[in-house]
C-alpha cells in the first residue's frame, strides 16, 4: 500500500514536472542596426507554435521626431497563418500601432487606454502572393521604446 502511494507520488510529480517545462518562455533579443542597442525582445513559448517569426525590424526617426519601429512578420511557408495571437508591451506609452496585413478574418486589434499594451488577435491571416511577410506592425512613439512580442515562434535572421 505504502508503495502503491509512493510510485503514484512520482508519476504525478513527474507529470507536473514535464508540464512545467514544455511550457517555458525563452527571450531573444531584437537588435537595432547597430547591433549593440535592443529595441525589442520577442519571447518565444515554446509549448504554443504559432508559425510566425519576426523576419525583420527597422527603426527609424520621422521629421517630427518621432520615432517609427516596424516589425515584419513572417515565415517561409504560403499557407496562411491560422489563429494569429499576438501581443505587444511597450516600455513606454506609444502613440499609435498600425498593423499592415493582406486580409484578416474575424481580426481584433487595439492599443490600451494606457498605450502601453498592444493586442492583434485574427481567426486567419492571409499573405500577398509570393512575400514572406504575414503582417507587420509599425509602432510610433516620441522616444525610443523597448518591444516585448508574445505569440511568435522565434527570429529567422
Amino acid at each position: 500500500m505504502k508503495q502503491s502511494l509512493i510510485i503514484i507520488l512520482f508519476f504525478w510529480m513527474s507529470d507536473t514536472m514535464g508540464q512545467s517545462q514544455t511550457n517555458t518562455v525563452k527571450q531573444l533579443n531584437v537588435y537595432g542596426r547597430d547591433g549593440k542597442m535592443v529595441i525589442g525582445k520577442v519571447m518565444v513559448n515554446t509549448a504554443a507554435a504559432t508559425k510566425l517569426f519576426l523576419l525583420k525590424s527597422v527603426q527609424k526617426k520621422d521629421t517630427s521626431n518621432n520615432y517609427i519601429t516596424t516589425f515584419y512578420l513572417g515565415n517561409k511557408e504560403t499557407a496562411p497563418i491560422p489563429d494569429a495571437r499576438i501581443s505587444m508591451k511597450f516600455s513606454k506609452p506609444v502613440t499609435e500601432v498600425m498593423p499592415s496585413f493582406s486580409a484578416a478574418f474575424n481580426s481584433v486589434n487595439g492599443l490600451s487606454d494606457d498605450h502601453i499594451t498592444y493586442i492583434f488577435k485574427a481567426g486567419r491571416l492571409d499573405r500577398d502572393p509570393g512575400s514572406v511577410v504575414v503582417i507587420s506592425f509599425a509602432v510610433k512613439s516620441k522616444g525610443k521604446v523597448v518591444t516585448e512580442i508574445s505569440g511568435l515562434d522565434g527570429i529567422i535572421p
